[in-house]
């Protein structure tokens, strides 16, 4: 029997139905059609060119924008960092945040322009996409037009991320055997050196006003004067560095001193590279060939002189007392002094008494007049300040005061990134109103001037944007203490030391040793202390 004489019997299909049958998903959007996802942005720029630019502003306006242009999209906040690595993650502290916020929901989903901006580290790359898919967290990669949620893009995230790590071995490679050819050749790299002047023909030229202070600082070395005196001794006379300031100290002199370029002579790779990950600088104590070339310019001493400095160095550090490492602690560079804008720093750590001293004080009385500090005042003066801000004396022991500390702590991210934003878009309607002008051919000095006007604010709140984001740990150490108080207002006495106010803490700025201006986390501003005559010691 033929195919077309054969009988054909009709299978009938069997029926079919579909429980609990999750919502159909669009190619970019994960969740529930009647919720709009909480859409951000994360921007880096990598090179010093790249800031002078404006690319990273320019990044934020542009996804800004894009954002929300979505209607379906709930702008979530643009995050950036700015450094000359993407490999370091702990450096990134806009990242970081970000995906801290992503983690606690308070973001769907996260554009990055490229892999290689997002991170240049397989292992870390992978880890945080897995994090995120974890919690249903879409990453979209522009460049690459790749989106996590999509199964099939996992594979070649791994397989990009993998090439952007290589691109990061490659380009180090590739400078490592550029500048050993370099040094082979006896070519010396070095930025402008005190007392000299490299010509645009690289030729050392000797600066004589500069040379002379070198001279003398080999001569008073070799007379028995230690770099610390020698060191308040420019100060004295008025001896100007480089950058026009007088703050000379030990590790100025001493880098004079050890240096043999002053001989004549350059001794090449005295620091390198181990890991193109972490891009960490390490002094080069035979980790890779160094190149010394002799008489590559006029030296301003001889080598006899420099030879001999060395050796008096090499005594004097046999008989030096070792030093203790340097311990960080909650105020390091957020105590400021109001005479020179320099940090204070903190001396005596096995004194029966710690006292915190200005950074130009130190250096010399002629630079600062700014007396020293009990560490012991600066926590009286702080927990001053905190009952002032709060009035606790007038506080009745209802509880409010802890639930207040704890909504503060809990909402400051948040009230932070509004006033950003707030700004940001500020900006971006005087940027609008300016190229109007300018298409118009009207008069664009008074749209210019309120522009920079808003530039200028974004520039002061910066710095200050930057120092909350480093005192994360701080707000949620102290919000873990406040959640564990029981009982009334009364029990944050208990509690009331420097490291929990440091979480309200952005900077302290001392007028003098007994007057201090704290600023909080909210820009708001609390003068404690008393006015004692003179500025710094009261002696008026």
């Amino acid at each position: 029997m033929s195919f077309q004489q054969s009988q054909i019997t009709e299978i009938q299909k069997p029926s079919v139905s579909v429980i609990n049958a999750g919502p159909v998903l669009n190619d970019f959007n994960p969740l529930k059609e009647t919720v709009k996802p909480k859409v951000a942005c994360y921007c880096r720029v990598s090179s010093e060119e790249e800031l002078r630019l404006g690319s990273l502003e320019n990044q934020i306006i542009h996804y800004t924008n894009y954002i929300r242009s979505k209607p379906e999209w709930i702008y979530a906040g643009v995050y950036s960092d700015k450094g000359k690595s993407g490999t370091d993650m702990t450096k990134r502290i806009g990242f970081n945040r970000m995906i801290r916020k992503a983690m606690n929901g308070e973001i769907d989903i996260i554009i990055c322009k490229s892999i290689s901006r997002f991170a240049r580290n397989v292992v870390d790359t992978l880890d945080i996409v897995r994090q995120l898919t974890e919690k249903d967290i879409q990453v979209i990669f522009e460049k690459e037009r790749l989106n996590t949620k999509n199964v099939s893009s996992s594979l070649l995230i791994k397989i990009l991320a993998t090439f952007a790590e290589e691109e990061s071995r490659s380009t180090s490679e590739n400078i490592e055997w550029a500048l050993r050819k370099r040094f082979e050749r006896g070519e010396v790299m070095a930025g402008q050196l005190f007392g000299y002047q490299i010509t645009k023909d690289k030729e050392w030229a000797i600066v004589e006003s500069e040379a002379r202070i070198v001279r003398e600082a080999y001569s008073l070395f070799l007379k028995g004067s230690n770099m610390a005196e020698i060191a308040r001794h420019f100060i004295r006379s008025g001896y100007k560095k480089r950058s026009g300031e007088i703050d000379w100290d030990s590790a100025n002199i001493r880098s004079i001193l050890t240096n043999e370029r002053y001989t004549g002579d350059a001794l090449s790779r005295k620091t390198c590279t181990l890991d193109f990950r972490t891009h960490k600088t390490v002094i080069n104590k035979g980790h890779k060939p160094q190149y010394y070339v002799e008489d590559h310019h006029e030296g301003i001493v001889s080598k006899e002189e420099f030879q001999k400095v060395q050796e008096k160095i090499a005594a004097d550090n046999n008989k030096a007392t070792p030093k203790g490492a340097y311990e960080k602690t909650p105020f390091s560079s957020r105590i400021i002094c109001s005479s020179c804008g320099k940090n204070y720093h903190r001396f005596g750590n096995k004194a029966k008494v710690v006292r915190w001293r200005c950074a130009s004080n130190s250096k010399s009385h002629l630079l600062c007049k700014a007396k020293p500090i009990e560490e012991a005042k600066i926590e009286a003066l702080l927990v001053e300040g905190f009952e002032k801000r709060y009035d606790t004396e007038k506080r009745i022991n209802d509880g409010l005061l802890i639930k207040q500390l704890i909504k503060e702590l809990s909402s400051a991210e948040a009230v932070r990134e509004r006033e950003q934003n707030l700004l940001r878009v500020e900006l971006e309607k005087r940027l609008i109103a300016e190229n109007k002008a300018v298409l118009s051919n009207q008069d664009t000095d008074k749209v210019k001037a309120k522009r920079m006007e808003v530039e200028e604010k974004i520039a002061v709140k910066t710095k200050l944007w930057e120092d909350f984001d480093k005192d994360h740990h701080f707000r949620e150490a102290s919000l873990k203490r406040l959640k564990a108080l029981k009982g009334s207002d009364k029990a944050i006495n208990q509690i009331l030391d420097i490291s929990f106010i440091r979480a309200w803490v952005i900077h302290i700025k001392v007028e003098s040793p007994f007057l201090f201006t704290i600023k909080w986390l909210d820009g708001e501003e609390t003068v404690v202390g008393q006015l004692k005559g003179g500025l710094y010691d009261g002696a008026k």
